[in-house]
């Protein structure tokens, strides 16, 4: 495997599918030269920052760490503690002062992180205290075939709920703000017509559908056991007041579930999916539909100094 998510072992509607990653279709869905420089050609560009990356691990590491240290039995307050004691490693860890305009935004997005961390796991009604008493697996590895596609990737969490019979499995992200939901499950299918461009939304998707199946494709999985997937934004509403000492930051996480979407949607995501997959397995990589990805991807791409049909646009202008 690549550091893409690609397994290169056979080619499309093969008895050993190629099996790509969620985020790498989705690249393609977003802008297929897009792909060819990011993910092909692994061209780095200038700009690219490590400051959300690097504090994606913090959290995340943090959320895994908590989850298989913990017992369904364990009250609140030691899952609380346990998190908070285990924050502050996690940020020294993968910390780069080079990343931060200045010591002070540093240490106001290490306060934002840490109240993140101390609202989710809140003994109160924190949501990760129950996401570490269920955890079954962290980081868990899955793969499916569907129809000749194959798909693979990571599941953040994977909760286990004895009296529903049910898997939840989740993925921790910054904010769910314009993620999926059953109500802009329309949207899909306007990509997958060319009258829309949702790379963001398809990427949802794409994600939801790889580890759904993955996970009924796993050893996790029994026959009757129900399963859900959720987004959790960490830090999808964000606070801060001034103080007599300086500022109070305030976070509060949100989750977002997809289940319904990917049911709703089924057939238009997992054309979305064989689309993106074939397109990548034949290395066909010129945009399309064109205008719709010079008007909505290019603004925000950081390969524009070097695409060929952009600098050509550019040129007739």
């Amino acid at each position: 495997m690549d550091e893409f998510g690609a397994t290169p072992t056979g080619g499309f509607g093969v008895t050993d599918p190629t099996f790509l990653s969620p985020s790498r279709l989705a690249t393609y869905a977003d802008c297929q030269r897009k792909y060819d420089h990011e993910c092909e050609q692994e061209i780095e560009t200038p700009d690219e920052t490590r400051l959300y990356p690097n504090q994606g691990r913090v959290y995340h590491e943090t959320i895994e760490a908590v989850c298989e240290a913990t017992d369904p039995s364990d009250d609140p307050e030691t899952v609380h503690r346990r998190a908070m004691d285990i924050f502050p490693e996690k940020w020294d860890e993968h910390e780069d002062e080079d990343e931060y305009a200045s010591r002070a935004h540093r240490k106001f997005q290490r306060a934002e992180n840490r109240a993140a961390i101390d609202s989710f796991f809140d003994p109160e009604d924190g949501d990760g205290i129950d996401h570490a008493r269920r955890s079954i697996a962290t980081e868990k590895w899955v793969e499916c075939v569907h129809e000749g596609i194959g798909l693979h990737g990571k599941v953040d969490n994977v909760l286990y709920d004895e009296s529903e019979n049910e898997l939840h499995l989740v993925d921790y992200k910054r904010t769910v703000g314009g993620v999926l939901g059953h109500w802009s499950g329309d949207r899909l299918v306007a990509h997958l017509d060319g009258e829309a461009h949702e790379a963001k939304r398809v990427k949802n998707a794409f994600q939801t559908a790889a580890y759904t199946e993955g996970i009924k494709q796993s050893d996790r999985y029994e026959e009757g056991t129900s399963v859900r997937f959720s987004f959790y934004g960490l830090l999808h509403d964000r606070d801060f007041e001034a103080t007599p000492d300086g500022y109070r930051v305030s976070v509060t996480g949100k989750p977002r579930e997809t289940t319904r979407a990917y049911e709703e949607y089924y057939d238009a995501i997992w054309a979305l999916a064989e689309r993106a997959h074939r397109g990548i397995t034949d290395a066909d990589y010129d945009p399309a539909p064109a205008s719709l990805i010079r008007e909505e991807a290019c603004p925000d791409c950081d390969y524009r100094a070097m695409c060929p049909e952009y600098l050509t646009e550019e040129v007739r202008r």
